[in-house]
């Protein structure tokens, strides 16, 4: 169902995206906006496409980050205990070998 009016197709807009003849309300103002709103729509989605690459590259990077630092933290805790296990068994006197 085509709409009458522009503001008939806002008044469905508003309601949001739940509405069923949401997508055919915002098809119809798109296809009446003038050059520069569609200028500026098409700018919007240029932008959106440039966040989602710029997030997928830091989520992608992060875990390395991430690896590496508990990687290094596994390798201090177990240095600290065979340290520690070593100071322990020389005032003992225990000795290995």
């Amino acid at each position: 169902m085509q709409f009458s009016s522009v503001n008939e197709a806002i008044r469905v807009l508003r309601i949001g995206t739940k509405n069923e003849r949401w997508f055919e309300a915002a098809s119809f103002l798109i296809d009446r906006a003038s050059p520069e709103v569609k200028l500026m729509l098409e700018v919007g989605r240029e932008l959106e496409k440039k966040e989602r690459a710029d997030g997928e590259k830091r989520s992608s990077t992060f875990p390395v980050k991430q690896w590496v630092i508990v990687l290094l933290g596994i390798t201090v805790i177990a240095g600290s205990a065979g340290y520690i296990g070593w100071l322990i068994t020389r005032s003992v006197g225990l000795s290995c070998g």
